[in-house]
C-alpha cells in the first residue's frame, strides 16, 4: 500500500509554481508580433486578496477578451473590453493566477499575477 506523503506549505507552493509553469507552456502559447511593443501592464503585482488591479492595454485593438485562470486552469473571471484600462477585482483566494489576453481568437499576451495572503 502506498503511504500518503504530507508536504509543507513551502513545498506545496513550489509544486504549485512548477505545475503552473508546465501548464502555461503547454496551454498558453504567445503569438505577439512584437512583444516589446505590446507590453501589457498589470499592477500592483503582487496584490492583496480582494483588492482591485489595474490593467493597461497597449496598442490598437478592436476588442480584447481577458481571461483570469487559477492554478488548475479554471477560468475564474472573463472580461471583454474595448477600453485601454481595466479594473480587475482580484479573487479572495491567494495564489498564482494567469491573465490571458485574446483578440479575434488569437492569444496576444499572457501575464502572471500573484495574490498575496
Amino acid at each position: 500500500m502506498l503511504k500518503k506523503q504530507k508536504y509543507s506549505v513551502t513545498q506545496q507552493r513550489i509544486l504549485s509554481v512548477i505545475v503552473m509553469c508546465i501548464f502555461c507552456l503547454a496551454v498558453f502559447p504567445v503569438h505577439a508580433d512584437n512583444p516589446s511593443e505590446k507590453k501589457f501592464k498589470a499592477y500592483p503585482n503582487p496584490i492583496d486578496r480582494g483588492a482591485v488591479m489595474t490593467i493597461e492595454i497597449p496598442g490598437d485593438y478592436d476588442e480584447i477578451t481577458v481571461y483570469l485562470y487559477n492554478t488548475v486552469g479554471k477560468v475564474v473571471q472573463t472580461y471583454k473590453t474595448t477600453n485601454k484600462t481595466i479594473e480587475l477585482n482580484v479573487p479572495d483566494v491567494s495564489g498564482i493566477y494567469l491573465l490571458r489576453f485574446v483578440e479575434k481568437q488569437k492569444v496576444i499576451a499572457v501575464e502572471k499575477i500573484i495574490v498575496k495572503e
